[in-house]
């Protein structure tokens, strides 16, 4: 029997998944939606099973999708792969490499780490994918990029991690607050108070509410906040008070705008670590990336 080894079926399944909708996939591919509808039943005949829940609202994954999804990012990690397997065999480290930083290393510690990099590899091409701790355990989970750099946070089993370094997370105030020089903050002292917090999938946040956790439901009213910048800004307008990393209010703090506050108890140092899936074999570049980052220790 002759196999179909044609994988743009799988393409449009994966499409469809990631989408949540037949329409959008469609839209996406420049195709009808008949058409991708074909794909995804020659995908459910050669599985024998449903992949997919029809709703008024969109498609979900059915537990046999989730096998093929996880099969098929599999496939298509492993094609995209195979330029930088040949590459290896020949001793390059050469093209692009998929890095996913949560949004305070993405910002403040990978950028200076991929330059260095560079200049050992410059025939390396990184390329950064940014979002919260959540899409970058996504991004890697999935097959969409070989390596991760997120903080502390609870990980699947699948994954291995490695320490690369660390900041402190400490409660800040905007400049003249009178929180901010008490040497112990007590509940009744926050109660006129807005606590200022990152959005949900945030390793900051974590760390904040397990640091404020004696104190959070003292606070006034509670703010969520979607991005550093804008929590710093929130911060330095006297808004409220927020948890931030020692490297993102730098600037801030010798401008005189942000300090933080002197209660040591609000003040936790916050490992840093890189991701990868324990049965993704990494080559070539990504390989070579892995094993630079693993050298290195930055500390706050």
């Amino acid at each position: 029997m002759t196999e179909d080894y044609n994988l743009y079926p799988m393409h449009v399944f994966r499409l469809v998944a990631k989408l949540g909708s037949v329409t959008k996939a469609a839209q996406h591919l420049h195709i009808s939606q008949p058409a991708v509808s074909a794909h995804i039943r020659t995908m459910e005949k050669r599985c024998s099973e449903v992949l997919l829940d029809r709703t008024p609202r969109g498609v979900s994954l059915t537990t046999a999708g989730e096998v093929v999804i996880e099969m098929s990012n599999k496939i298509f990690g492993l094609y995209n792969d195979l330029p930088k397997a040949v590459d290896e065999s020949l001793g390059r480290i050469r093209g692009e490499i998929v890095l996913a930083a949560s949004s305070t290393p993405g910002t403040y510690l990978v950028p200076e780490l991929i330059k260095r990099f560079i200049e050992v590899h410059p025939q390396s091409k990184p390329v950064l994918h940014y979002g919260d701790s959540g899409y970058v355990i996504e991004q890697v989970q999935n097959f969409l990029a070989p390596i991760g750099v997120i903080g502390d946070i609870k990980l699947p089993d699948l994954f291995e991690k490695v320490r690369i370094g660390s900041d402190t997370l400490q409660l800040v105030t905007a400049t003249g607050n009178p929180i901010q020089r008490l040497s112990k903050i007590k509940p009744s002292d926050v109660k006129e108070t807005t606590l200022l917090l990152r959005e949900w999938g945030s390793s900051t946040r974590a760390v904040a509410e397990l640091m404020l956790r004696e104190m959070i439901h003292s606070f006034d009213r509670v703010l969520e906040i979607p991005s550093t910048d804008a929590l710093k800004s929130s911060v330095a307008s006297d808004l409220g008070v927020a948890v931030l990393s020692s490297w993102a209010i730098r600037t801030e703090v010798a401008a005189g705008l942000l300090a933080p506050v002197l209660d040591e108890r609000f003040k936790k140092k916050r490992p840093f670590f890189i991701i990868k899936r324990k049965d993704r074999r990494l080559m070539g570049p990504a390989l070579a990336l892995w094993t630079f980052l693993k050298e290195l220790k930055v500390e706050s």
